[in-house]
């Protein structure tokens, strides 16, 4: 594709996002949530009440027009006493009753007008909720089509002779290089996409990663999941920059006494812009229901996070559809950690998951969390946190049900005396080790699912 096509291409794309972005902002211009009745609406309450009770009174005359004001005094009166709820008869209620004949008619019509407006603003809050979650998601739709054009259009050739050396160097493998490009990636990373055949024997792809890292002076190797073999048939190849950290993970869990399935679930991502992803959810209660909760969310999570999104854009997407669907679920916590590998920055975000500890060479860290659930709120309630890490630091995620097994009050001290006394290393075996030591405290059966989650961080 030559540059002026690819100009035209990305400024379509850009088009598109910017049509998303406006459509966002017309949902976010919507009315705001009432909390309370408006003047209208207790207006239309009281018209329709005087319709249906005082047309045939023969005192709605002195009422409505020679005592109008002393009428509408009473009635508002006696609608506070209805919204107030209590079930005694109130000294407004008791004054009313003795200035309208049909004083108890006209109550019991007016807690139905009164309900049945109750009832549409719920209706018409929730509608309102609705539409802010779209507005979300069409606007990070909008942010994440940019992204793609950027990356998709933004492919430069090698500076300088760079891009001569390389296909010199793999001619002489008898490779030939049809096209060459260089991107950034999210993290600010050079990737490389190559499109070359080899005319003879088949040469591996190691060899073409050790040619790139030595011309372009920086460690590179091949996607994960990338072929092995270049042949005769024109391929492309996409080569990313190696990391200088790496990380090993484990998990240990037990489920409730009593139930079939556990309600944790939790995901290990690897992505190839040297990130890592832990996730742990937490369905509320245990057994099969909990157990769909947790794993729909922590599918989502995965959804978005394998198809490029950064890990706080998947915590808003998927905040904004569970509270599309939030009138048939229940509320699952999430608790996610995306480490970079190339930097050893750390970003964990929690929306109402249990404390997260990190075991380091001078002991050991907590991170506790405020938030509320995924989808309880309107606005996403998630708090987030940035952190260094160090060669040998090791990130213990864990659900409610391990601090709950232990005793009251007592249970990050104990976790965090636990973590610090670890004597091994491997994140699966100290993740089964910290979880024995907490079975130790259920003499009586395991009171809810337990999931821990371990991550060892160590330097290349």
């Amino acid at each position: 594709m030559d540059e002026w096509t690819s100009l035209i291409e990305r400024d379509r794309i850009e088009r598109y996002a910017e049509s998303f972005r406006q459509l966002a902002e017309i949902f976010r211009q919507m009315p705001e949530k009432k909390e309370r009745l408006s003047e209208e609406d207790i207006e239309e309450i009281f018209v329709t009440v005087q319709e249906n009770i005082c047309a045939q009174c023969g005192r709605r005359t002195v009422c409505w027009i020679r005592e109008q004001e002393k009428s509408y005094r009473l009635a508002y009166g006696l609608l506070e006493s209805i919204e107030e709820g209590t079930e005694q008869i109130s000294e407004k209620e008791k004054e009313f009753y003795r200035f309208c004949v049909r004083g108890r008619t006209f109550k019991e019509a007016l807690e139905r007008g009164f309900l049945r407006a109750r009832l549409n603003m719920m209706w018409v809050n929730r509608m309102m909720e609705n539409r802010a979650a779209v507005a979300g998601q069409l606007q990070q739709t909008a942010q994440i089509i940019r992204e793609i054009a950027c990356t998709a259009y933004c492919a430069q050739p090698l500076q300088g002779n760079l891009e001569r050396k390389v296909k010199m160097n793999l001619k002489m493998h008898h490779v030939t290089v049809k096209d060459i490009g260089i991107i950034r990636n999210v993290t600010g990373h050079p990737e490389m996409i190559l499109t070359l055949l080899c005319r003879r024997t088949a040469v591996p792809v190691s060899l073409i990663s050790d040619i790139l890292t030595e011309v372009y002076g920086r460690p590179m190797v091949p996607e994960k999941d990338s072929r092995v073999l270049v042949g005769r048939d024109l391929c492309s190849i996409h080569f990313v920059e190696e990391t200088r950290y790496y990380m090993l993970t484990g998990c240990a869990s037990a489920k409730c006494s009593g139930q079939v399935s556990s309600g944790d679930n939790y995901a290990i991502l690897n992505s190839n812009h040297g990130q890592v992803v832990m996730a742990v959810s937490d369905g509320m209660g245990s057994g099969v229901r909990a157990n769909q909760e947790s794993q729909a969310v922590i599918e989502l999570v995965e959804q978005f996070l394998e198809a490029g999104f950064t890990a706080e854009t998947a915590v808003k997407m998927l905040h904004s559809s569970m509270v599309l669907e939030r009138g048939v679920r229940q509320y699952s916590t999430l608790d996610l950690c995306e480490v970079d590998l190339y930097r050893g920055k750390c970003q964990i975000l929690k929306l109402g998951a249990a404390a997260t500890f990190i075991r380091r060479e001078e002991g050991v860290e907590e991170i506790i969390s405020t938030s509320l659930p995924v989808g309880m709120l309107e606005a996403v309630d998630v708090e987030t946190r940035q952190i260094r890490l160090e060669s040998g630091d090791m990130i213990f995620m864990i659900s409610d049900g391990v601090l709950d097994a232990l005793p009251p009050g007592e249970g990050e001290k104990l976790l965090m005396y636990f973590i610090e006394n670890l004597t091994n290393d491997n994140p699966a075996e100290s993740a089964q080790n910290l979880l024995e030591q907490i079975l130790e405290f259920c003499q009586d059966g395991v009171p809810d699912d337990m999931t821990i989650l371990a991550g060892g961080f160590w330097k290349k």
